[in-house]
């Protein structure tokens, strides 16, 4: 399942980060703010899948922010002044101990990265229906990151496209997962506030990563080859626990399969797919 993109197409996210991308009708990306809006959309057209025209677009525009000086490569004081701007501290939502087994799909006590995906995409999706109620939002708001700005107007929520909620989710997951182990256990669900903490130290570790030659800065090849990397580690992988069971391990692989199939026809990676598979 590697390589469902060149590697001159993909770019992933890196921990509390998403790509920030905004294209044009032409079909070339403008990009809003990577280092002050880390929920920007990517889909640019909204079809729920992230193309190879899309993840290159966001690559180029990314990496080009970055660079502040623009002289095409990414030096660490760069890369720590973009990707530590942004901390966050999240509104408040309705999780907690009692509600955790609704997100636990099999109930072994821990929330997986995929199971919080599953159930964020069906919170949206319920949400977004005909028939969606006043408790469907709440139930979306367990899963969708926003600022006691952004939850203090429902707007927000109730226009957010498939992609941003995706990516708000997946970073709420991070921001849930405060061991760090992709796995969120009963009190770290019930954290009611969590944070987007952008350190100085995990910046500087994840530059170390990506600077492959250690030569001090970070080229576009570098850049867009370690995300490539994270891509393909998790669709392969499907980021399945050890101890799912074999329904799950079941549903991850028709969706990994589903996934291959949309890269091979075009259209690209499911949002969601996309975006959990790349934080």
């Amino acid at each position: 399942m590697k390589h469902l993109f060149t590697t001159t197409a993909i770019v992933a996210a890196m921990g509390c980060f998403s790509f920030a991308a905004q294209a044009e009708q032409t079909g070339v990306s403008k990009q809003s703010s990577y280092c002050d809006r880390p929920w920007a959309q990517i889909d640019s057209n909204s079809d729920g899948f992230v193309s190879e025209m899309e993840a290159g677009a966001a690559a180029d525009n990314q990496f080009a922010q970055i660079d502040s000086d623009g002289d095409g490569k990414i030096i660490k004081p760069e890369w720590a002044e973009c990707l530590t701007r942004g901390g966050q501290q999240g509104a408040e939502s309705d999780r907690s101990e009692q509600n955790f087994a609704d997100a636990d799909a099999n109930q072994d006590q821990q929330i997986t990265r995929d199971e919080f995906r599953r159930g964020s995409q069906e919170a949206y999706e319920s949400a977004q229906s005909d028939a969606a109620g006043d408790n469907s939002y709440v139930i979306l708001r367990r899963y969708v990151f926003l600022t006691p700005e952004e939850s203090e107007d429902g707007s927000t929520v109730e226009n957010m496209s498939s992609d941003e909620a995706a990516v708000r989710s997946a970073l709420t997951f991070g921001a849930l997962d405060q061991n760090g182990d992709d796995i969120i256990e009963a009190q770290e669900w019930a954290e009611r506030s969590p944070a987007i903490d952008r350190n100085q130290d995990w910046a500087n570790a994840e530059f170390d990563r990506i600077d492959g030659d250690a030569n001090g800065s970070i080229t576009q090849s570098e850049y867009r080859t370690a995300r490539q990397q994270m891509l393909d580690d998790n669709l392969t992988t499907g980021s399945v626990n050890n101890d799912a069971t074999a329904g799950e391990s079941s549903a991850q692989t028709e969706e990994g399969s589903a996934s291959a199939a949309s890269a091979a026809s075009g259209a690209g990676i499911p949002v969601y797919i996309y975006r959990f598979s790349t934080m």
